[in-house]
């Protein structure tokens, strides 16, 4: 097994930016989740999850120009759906945010903040045991990972099994801990990966695992790891689990 892509995520709820190579420090991937969109009004964080207010976010992208600081406004580039592209220090960032979303809000640096583990893998074997018509490079994208692993030879949803194991990937130690659980943020549009209104049906229906405490299934695919031994990474790299 190796390392297929790397994403990383500078803002919240925004599409991905792939990179060749990533430094993995004990809160995450260098650069990701660094930044969000915030409801000017409540002070809250805009989430996808909030689909029917705030599932256009995942068609804008978002990417760091400069490593050495990723919450410099200046090392933001921000791209928008009509094919707009702004840097985070740009005046008028926030009122192209606001025409987006249809409601008042601001871009703000933050601290990191995951809603379950600061990194997510996917296995290919688990894309692939989908079923769908469609390449699985482009089909991974749905599901947001950090790390894509490429496991040839390997059918099925593999990832179910590295929870409670280590994975060496290169130079960096991880711990899966939890399965994927999904939601409907896998059915919209995803940058220039449109929507799948079926995909949440397709995975209830291929892999359901049981849910915390003996309760209802739960449709997932990939996992959710912490970090044991930080590093950088890059495409290409072993991943041995053990």
């Amino acid at each position: 097994m190796q390392i297929r892509q790397l994403w990383r995520y500078p803002v919240k709820s925004f599409g991905g930016e792939p990179v060749r190579s990533a430094t993995i420090e004990a809160d995450g991937l260098r650069g990701d989740h660094v930044w969000a969109v915030v409801d000017a009004a409540a002070g809250t964080v805009a989430s996808a999850k909030k689909f029917r207010r705030f599932g256009v976010l995942l068609t804008c992208g978002a990417r760091i120009v400069d490593d050495d600081d990723p919450r410099d406004p200046a090392a933001l580039e921000l791209t928008f759906p009509d094919g707009t592209v702004v840097r985070g220090d740009d005046p008028g960032v926030d009122t192209l945010l606001s025409d987006l979303t249809g409601i008042a809000v601001r871009l703000e640096p933050r601290s990191r903040s995951y809603d379950e583990a600061p990194l997510h893998l996917v296995s290919t074997s688990s894309v692939e045991a989908l079923g769908v018509d469609e390449p699985v490079d482009v089909a991974v994208r749905r599901f947001r990972p950090t790390i894509v692993v490429d496991t040839p030879d390997r059918p099925g949803f593999v990832d179910n099994d590295w929870v409670g194991t280590s994975l060496r990937c290169g130079a960096v130690v991880l711990h899966p801990h939890k399965r994927t659980g999904r939601c409907v943020m896998v059915t919209l549009d995803h940058q220039e990966v449109l929507a799948r209104r079926d995909m949440l049906r397709t995975v209830t229906a291929r892999n359901r695992v049981p849910g915390v405490e003996g309760g209802n299934p739960v449709p997932c695919v990939g996992v959710y790891a912490r970090v044991s031994t930080p590093g950088t990474v890059a495409c290409g790299d072993e991943v041995v689990v053990s």
